[in-house]
């Protein structure tokens, strides 16, 4: 995970660990917007997503003293947002599905997949998987992490991280293919005909 800084970042971090509430809010407004892209990609839900926020925040603010490069406040901040996203699925009791489990409907293999997709309509399509597949799809897909890694972290094996995620990667594909053809047809993905 690449994190980015500048000196006047870094210098930022330092006032935190003072105790700074001006340089706290200042951190807060240059990280907050990209963490909760990540909560809401991650829940599924913007009232969920800004609860997991303001916990993050407040728990990266109160463990600051334990960070010992300052130059990774970056990526150790979203570490506290993804771990605290996990939380927040585990009390709803999110299910994975063993690769065993799955029925022939759910092999659908897609087809190829129309490159010149919009990225706004594929964030809105990721937001409409099953929970347990958008997680694991999100966390490997956009946040790079390996499937051991998220299976420690949702507490799953490795084989089902990797079967979640390519389960998530085929509906995703298919949501794609059907939201091609709607438009190709003109129709919306609510049914109603476009005007031309």
């Amino acid at each position: 995970m690449e994190v980015i800084y500048n000196q006047s970042e870094l210098k930022l971090v330092k006032r935190c660990k003072n105790g700074d509430a001006k340089a706290q809010y200042r951190l807060y407004k240059l990280y907050s917007k990209g963490m909760y892209n990540i909560a809401v990609r991650m829940t599924n839900n913007q009232s969920l997503a800004e609860d997991v926020l303001q916990d993050a925040f407040i728990k990266a603010f109160s463990e600051l003293h334990k960070l010992k490069n300052e130059k990774a406040f970056g990526g150790w901040l979203k570490r506290i947002v993804i771990n605290k996203c996990i939380d927040v699925s585990r009390t709803g009791k999110m299910l994975y599905t063993d690769m065993e489990t799955l029925n022939d409907s759910d092999h659908y293999v897609a087809e190829e997949v129309n490159e010149d997709v919009e990225p706004e309509l594929i964030h809105e399509l990721i937001k409409k998987l099953p929970e347990g597949a958008r997680q694991i799809l999100v966390l490997r897909a956009l946040e790079g992490y390996k499937h051991a890694e998220i299976g420690e972290k949702l507490g799953i094996t490795e084989s089902t991280s990797k079967t979640q995620f390519f389960r998530a990667k085929q509906l995703l594909a298919k949501m794609i293919n059907e939201n091609s053809y709607e438009k190709r047809s003109g129709k919306n993905i609510a049914g109603k005909a476009t005007k031309a």
